[in-house]
């Protein structure tokens, strides 16, 4: 070891699986803090700030030594004050942890350790971070997972829940918020000290305050006093989520059966931030463009948004705040949980949104079947750890959770969480508890399902034939052809709907061994074996009985189960349980459906099968068969919206718009594009809100050098945060050579934030010869690349490099950043799935073109 200040640490995030006391990345229990005040002064115009902080604490044993967390500080003064004072040094471990250290022993029993420190704001959009908006600078924090450590020292673990108490000294002609109320203000030489009430007990990662030139929107109807709180410029634009908001927290407390906790729910437009949102107790905080909705002229999709993750988010706090996890092992339960709960408040408030025909699993069984998946619940040591696998955290996690609700009932499902929260309100608790509760509310063997699925990665194949009135339902695990998986038992609630004529029934079984039956009322005409897609499984049935499915989709089957159906027959492609033809005439069978959100799904999996079987051979084939696809649906909605039309109607328009450019090269389409894509520069409002955003990437693909001079003219100085995500997501579309490369270049400036990197990604993977200029900017300019990106981002961006069906891109990105893996944690990771990735989508190109070339070629 050797001696340091604070600003030396390199800290990864401590771990803990199953057995905390056995891994090196935890904090020695050698003290545990019981509270924490901490004093800061922030000048938002500075670079740097300074704070002191002073931890109550018990040490627990005779030692030297007391561990906890910290990053880029200077430390000033380290001292213990108690029984055996002592001024302390400061030492790092390579596994992140701090080690203070006093020359002499330290008896166990009560203690005040105080630190003096100074450090930089942040600049990758975590910890203590500066932003400067139109000219204005604003501090904001992110401390979750791992950042808390970066704004001041502290016991940065969830299981250290504690109170705390925050003193925060700014110009006197700013505002300050922090998770409490100001109780106290004293204002001395331009300075103001804000002295905040204690907080509840709470994760150092749910600690939260924001200072700068704040306009604030007051929010009535709820218990407590609450605000929405926006930058300069901005406040008009809050009205939206500040008239939805009481309804939400009302619908959270009845589920819930506790009254919100918290002393006031202020919530926080932040113009630069690097998630959707974050749960602060308190002091919730939002991207500008979820919280910031022009009522009169977003549409369906921005509110939808922005009732969801607002909903989300206040779900956090009782899932997540009052009761916290024990450790970042069960992140996936806070996520899954309030993702879960979202969905159903949305549904429950919205109708008219249809949020009930969203299917989560659809987002990441693909990934989850792969071999280099790991499940949602695992050991956890490092940030990478956390985020390897987060997305999949949220969307498995809430499938499975809908599934069990499904099973053991909503009643007994509500029952579970009631007894749950009340018996854990303030404290820590493992998954394995909430488990417990809604076994005893619905005497059922709730652990062995949720556990079959969270603690195993994957997901089962059931194999279902019949026998007249007889169903055998056979389980494996469901892989890609080709690839060897170790077998694996669920235990699966399963229920199949089966019908004929105009009678229709279910038959429920709990499968948990490898085959069982189930013994119907009558011998059906048709079979589909997972009512309402609430099953997180896929399915495959022989011939005959798919055959007569399909025959009677369109009039048994409702647009959710119609929705599962397309997404698991790609799944079924992908196991060779189906060939590449047969995929795109089921696939074709629902391009004329009654609901749009049907019709879109499956052009959505066409143009996804395009991408990985279209060459130079059958590119006219591909241009001529999706064409005629979009076409029929063209002809049916139009291009252009009706008065009052159904929102599907218009949700679907965008993708049909977007077909007829990128693939049919219609002439009309784009010159449209372009002239509204002008239009809306000059006043977003005068175009269509669910077009916009295609008008603006059909028009940047044909634009020039003065269209992306004008976008970014208009990105830099637009106060609507979703026009400028808008134009920020379409900077990447340009199409030359030079243009791509010009917008790529102004991502490295100041005017493009470190979490709006991301935005101008995705689009550069568009054709391939874009791609591979992306792929060797980001390799040219890695150190600035690297630099900028938020911490967590940086493991994944060998994904956005290598991915698609491409061994060459595979090879070069492997090639450039495997010598990285060391110095990033993470990289080894994605490399690894990236390699399985491609090599599945290659093999299945292999074993299926001349399947999918046979079929576009009968048409």
């Amino acid at each position: 070891m050797k001696k340091l200040t604070l600003s030396a640490l390199s800290l990864a995030i401590a771990s803990a699986s199953i057995c905390a006391q056995a891994n090196e990345y935890v904090i020695e229990k050698f003290a545990k803090p019981s509270a924490q005040s901490v004093s800061l002064i922030l000048d938002p115009a500075q670079e740097q700030f300074s704070g002191s902080t002073t931890i109550t604490l018990e040490v627990l044993t005779k030692t030297k030594i007391i561990e906890l967390n910290g990053e880029d500080y200077n430390a000033k003064l380290v001292k213990l004050s108690g029984d055996g004072q002592c001024t302390m040094t400061a030492n790092a471990l390579k596994t992140g942890k701090v080690q203070l250290i006093c020359a002499h022993e330290i008896n166990p029993g009560n203690y005040t350790l105080t630190i003096d420190f100074d450090a930089p704001f942040n600049k990758q959009s975590v910890g203590l971070y500066k932003t400067i908006d139109h000219g204005t600078p604003y501090l904001f924090t992110q401390f979750e997972m791992s950042d808390a450590r970066r704004a001041f020292p502290v016991f940065d673990e969830p299981e250290y829940k504690i109170p705390f108490q925050l003193n925060i000294t700014s110009p006197s002609n700013l505002k300050v918020f922090a998770n409490t109320e100001a109780v106290k203000q004293e204002s001395n030489n331009g300075q103001t000290t804000h002295q905040f009430a204690t907080t509840k007990p709470l994760p150092s990662y749910l600690v939260a305050f924001a200072v700068g030139d704040f306009e604030q929107l007051p929010i009535k109807g709820m218990p407590i006093e609450g605000n929405i709180v926006t930058t300069k410029g901005k406040i008009a634009l809050g009205d939206y989520a500040a008239k939805h908001m009481p309804a939400i927290l009302n619908a959270l407390e009845q589920y819930f059966g506790i009254p919100y906790v918290y002393s006031k729910l202020d919530s926080v437009a932040v113009p630069e931030f690097p998630f959707g949102a974050m749960e602060n107790a308190g002091l919730v905080t939002y991207r500008e463009d979820i919280l910031l909705i022009d009522e009169a002229h977003a549409n369906q999709n921005a509110k939808q948004s922005s009732v969801s993750v607002i909903a989300h988010e206040l779900a956090h706090q009782w899932y997540g705040n009052l009761v916290t996890m024990k450790w970042w092992n069960d992140l996936w339960l806070n996520e899954a949980f309030a993702s879960w709960m979202a969905a159903k408040v949305t549904h429950q408030l919205f109708p008219e949104f249809e949020s009930n025909l969203s299917l989560p699993q659809n987002n990441v069984m693909d990934a989850d079947a792969r071999l280099s998946t790991k499940p949602i619940r695992k050991p956890i040591k490092t940030e990478a750890d956390i985020m390897d696998g987060l997305g999949l955290a949220y969307s498995k996690g809430s499938a499975v959770l809908s599934m069990v609700e499904n099973w053991i009932g909503e009643d007994a499902f509500q029952q579970g969480i009631q007894a749950y929260m009340q018996q854990f309100a303030f404290k820590n608790a493992e998954a394995s508890d909430l488990w417990t509760a809604l076994a005893k509310s619905s005497k059922q063997d709730v652990a062995s399902v949720l556990k079959s699925f969270i603690e195993q990665s994957s997901f089962p194949l059931l194999n279902i034939t019949q026998d007249k009135t007889k169903l055998t339902i056979k389980q494996t695990r469901f892989a890609n052809a080709g690839v060897d998986a170790p077998a694996q038992l669920w235990t699966v609630p399963v229920v199949i709907k089966y019908g004929r004529g105009d009678e229709v029934k279910t038959a429920k079984i709990l499968l948990n061994k490898p085959s069982q039956t189930v013994q119907l009322d009558f011998e059906p005409e048709w079979i589909y074996p997972d009512e309402n897609a609430m099953g997180y499984y896929r399915w495959v049935l022989p011939t005959p009985q798919l055959n007569a499915l399909l025959a009677n989709a369109e009039k048994v089957l409702t647009p959710r189960e119609k929705r599962a159906f397309i997404s698991g027959s790609d799944a079924l492609l992908s196991a060779g349980l189906l060939s590449g033809g047969d995929l795109l005439k089921t696939l074709g069978q629902f391009i004329d459906d009654a609901h749009p959100r049907v019709v879109g799904m499956a052009l959505g999996y066409i143009e996804s099968q395009k991408g990985v079987f279209i060459d130079e051979s059958n590119e006219a084939l591909w241009q001529k068969y999706i064409s005629a696809k979009a076409q029929s649906a063209i002809t049916k909605y139009g291009l252009v919206a009706v008065k009052n039309e159904d929102p599907s109607i218009s949700k679907l328009r965008p993708q049909l718009v977007s077909l007829l450019a990128f693939e049919a090269q219609d002439p009309a389409i784009i010159a449209t594009a372009k002239q509204q894509a002008q239009r809306y520069l000059a006043d977003s409002t005068q175009v269509d809100p669910y077009l916009a955003g295609t008008y603006l990437k059909i028009a940047a693909f044909n634009g020039d050098a003065a269209l992306l001079k004008a976008y970014q003219t208009a990105f830099e100085t637009t106060q609507d945060p979703e026009k400028r995500t808008n134009l920020l997501v379409n900077l990447s579309y340009f199409k030359s050579a030079a243009l791509q490369t010009e917008a790529l270049n102004y991502t490295l400036g100041d005017k493009v934030t470190a979490s709006d990197m991301r935005y101008v990604m995705g689009g550069n993977l568009y054709k391939k010869e874009r791609k591979a200029l992306f792929q060797q900017w980001v390799m040219d300019n890695y150190a600035l690349v690297s630099k900028k990106l938020p911490p967590f981002v940086l493991p994944s961006l060998p994904n956005y490099l290598g991915g698609g069906c491409s061994q060459a891109d595979l090879d070069k990105t492997t090639a450039f950043f495997a010598p990285k893996v060391e110095e990033v944690a993470g990289f080894s990771r994605s490399l690894s799935k990236l390699n399985e990735s491609v090599t599945d989508c290659i093999n299945l190109r292999t074993r299926e073109v001349a399947s999918v070339n046979s079929y576009l070629k009968t048409l």
